[in-house]
């Protein structure tokens, strides 16, 4: 193993020149001598045998092997154990060499019940650093205690070499919380996670001791990344500190506020907001929120909570968002069209908006559909769009109109604008070099290719904010956002926050320190400033989400039918093209050009010339299984369908399509 450990750390050049292997282990042993007395790898490696890795699926030889996701490990839960438990060593190593503890959330989001999975949090709050996500495939994957070990010796020795230089990074000595290495541990309410917990807190204390483990039992991911978030900032950090800031900063926002859309579910007014709550954990987090906030200020009809039915079992905002119809459970068939409704997923990272269709309005609706793989026909197309405000289904009592991630990108953006509008010359004074700058804090909105292009002209176009596009997921989202003063990220899906540079906040602060009290650039600052604190900062959350959306439409005075005529979303379609192999498809422009295979994107390219204006598509390669993904947008619903049988059949010609295409 020495070798490969001298030829890794030489790369890094944590060792120098060395002459021979005598000086290098010389060498490495002083590097480890630190680190080996606050982890313990050995006993780590030896407790690992109580937790062996399942068998290769299908008879096949060897262990099964694990991928990292978007923010970790997911699969069907009676498969983890292993997994999670060398995720407990993996986070813990991250604290000590980082300074910060890190976290652990036993959750497997929209997937269904019998899923499972872990979510890694970074010492920021935020997902694990992309150059980490191969050290956890590692080790998730080593075969043996000698594999494992060097594993997490190359960790030990490389230490954050490679990491990145977060934009919005928190104080170099955090003033309060628990003392490296130490790791937050949370759960959804799936019937594995109490199991996997255990798992995850005996990889933790094997390798860190049993202080270094705060399990916190059931939160919703966005919580977790804000216990994190806050104790590296030397916050108060408990849940009820969580609640109190957003139930704070809610009140705040709506204090000075008398108008209110209480036909369609306005806060103040005796309207209710109906809750699709996924049968998940965040039922029961949405019920002391609400309770926090004060029955007064906002009135939620929560649904699915969990008493019955199965998580994320036809409802959920995955489940909503992807089949343009209500759920199937909570009473949904049998609400008023019209009534505000609001969705969120099983560990409350996503919602989405909605309201029932009036049953008149569904024959013309382009199809929801389940999105089934391509073999020689178009199938399905999950998320797929009809103009207005997103809406599809089948002509019955579920269809509905729905209000996604880039709908409430576009409203908290459009608030923003309007905020610093008013703010006139208020700010401009309080930012230094860039006083003359316009507009006095810059704000982005930050989408993926899978953004509808009616959304990114309303921003560019009528909002005048600038516009940003990266590759699907948080992790690129995310950073993006914090180029910003405000940073503005959501995808399709629901999943996504503001992000408030600790410059835009000074800036804010001092502005209102300067500003004559009873001016309305006064009561704009007061707003954005309590925007800030009823905004998740470190992740997309919905219980956050559903207080800014609602305390925005109370401001404005705007009910579901004034917020989706903003824009009209461009007929869209999805679907899937089953490839013999999807590494064969590479991407660049944050995958919305084809690189390779050779003249696939020529032919995209014509297929996009020949659909007319407003037309555009993609296709990029899955993360998880051997499909090519497609999306296609154009000025018709008719013409977005064709648009994409034509990628779809360009994609299958040039990347070595499974069966037949007619």
């Amino acid at each position: 193993q020495l070798p490969t450990l001298t030829k890794v750390d030489l790369a890094s050049g944590e060792l120098g020149e060395v002459s021979s292997l005598d000086e290098a282990a010389a060498k490495l042993g002083d590097l480890l001598s630190d680190d080996y007395r606050a982890m313990d790898v050995a006993h780590f490696c030896s407790v690992a045998a109580q937790y062996p890795p399942p068998p290769a699926a299908h008879g096949g030889a060897g262990a099964m092997q694990f991928s990292y996701g978007t923010a970790g490990f997911r699969t069907a839960g009676h498969l983890l154990a292993s997994t999670v438990f060398r995720c407990g060593a993996l986070v813990a190593v991250r604290s000590h060499l980082t300074g910060r503890a890190t976290g652990m959330v036993i959750t497997a989001s929209h997937n269904p019940e019998p899923d499972n999975g872990v979510k890694l949090v970074d010492g920021t709050g935020g997902i694990l650093p992309v150059c980490w996500e191969a050290h956890a495939e590692a080790l998730a994957n080593a075969d043996g205690p000698d594999a494992i070990r060097t594993v997490l010796e190359t960790l030990l020795l490389a230490g954050g070499s490679g990491d990145p230089q977060h934009l919005h990074q928190p104080p170099s000595t955090p003033t309060a919380g628990p003392a490296a290495p130490h790791v937050f541990l949370a759960r959804d309410t799936r019937p594995t996670g109490p199991a996997l917990a255990a798992a995850a807190r005996a990889g933790v204390e094997a390798i860190a001791g049993a202080a270094a483990v705060t399990d916190l039992g059931l939160l919703t991911t966005p919580q977790l990344h804000y216990t994190v978030y806050a104790a590296a900032r030397g916050m108060p950090h408990g849940e009820d500190d969580y609640f109190a800031r957003l139930a704070a900063g809610f009140k705040s926002l709506v204090v000075s506020t008398t108008s209110c859309d209480t036909a369609s579910g306005g806060v103040g007014g005796g309207g209710e907001i109906v809750v699709d709550c996924a049968n998940g954990v965040g039922a029961m987090k949405l019920a002391t929120l609400a309770a926090a906030v004060g029955a007064g200020a906002l009135r939620l009809s929560l649904r699915n909570t969990g008493d019955t039915g199965a998580l994320n079992h036809g409802v959920g905002a995955d489940y909503v968002q992807k089949e343009v119809v209500a759920p199937r459970e909570g009473g949904f068939d049998t609400l008023a069209a019209g009534t505000r409704c609001v969705s969120i997923d099983g560990d409350s990272d996503r919602l989405v908006y909605f309201t029932r269709k009036p049953r008149r309005a569904c024959s013309s609706a382009g199809g929801g559909g389940g999105g089934g793989e391509f073999e020689g026909e178009v199938e399905g197309g999950g998320g797929n769009r009809d103009g207005g405000s997103g809406g599809g289904g089948d002509n019955t009592s579920n269809a509905v109109v729905l209000f996604d991630g880039d709908k409430i990108a576009a409203l908290i953006a459009t608030h923003i604008a309007d905020l610093l509008a008013r703010c006139g010359d208020s700010l401009t004074a309080h930012k230094g070099a860039s006083a003359s700058a316009s507009p006095p804090l810059r704000v982005g909105v930050v989408q993926t290719a899978y953004a509808n292009g009616a959304s990114t002209a309303y921003v560019a176009q009528k909002l005048g904010l600038e516009t940003a596009c990266t590759p699907t997921g948080v992790k690129h989202l995310h950073p993006k956002a914090e180029e910003f003063d405000v940073g503005i990220y959501f995808e399709a899906n629901g999943h996504g926050t503001a992000v408030f540079s600790d410059a835009a906040l000074t800036s804010i602060d001092a502005a209102l320190a300067s500003t004559p009290l009873g001016s309305d650039a006064a009561a704009a600052l007061c707003e954005l400033r309590a925007l800030t604190a009823a905004i998740n900062p470190a992740v997309g959350d919905a219980l956050s989400g559903i207080l800014v959306v609602e305390a925005v439409l109370r401001s404005k005075g705007w009910g579901m039918e004034e917020w989706g005529a903003m824009y009209a979303d461009l007929p869209s379609k999805q679907v899937k093209v089953s490839v013999a192999d999807r590494a064969v498809i590479t991407t660049e422009d944050a995958e919305r050009r084809a690189v390779s295979p050779p003249a696939m994107q020529a032919a995209i390219d014509r297929a996009v010339a020949a659909a007319g204006p407003h037309s555009r598509a993609f296709a990029r390669p899955s993360g998880t299984e051997d499909v090519v993904r497609v999306y296609a947008e154009a000025a018709t619903r008719e013409g977005a369908d064709a648009l994409a049988r034509e990628v779809a059949r360009a994609v299958h010609a040039h990347a070595g399509g499974v069966g037949s295409f007619e």
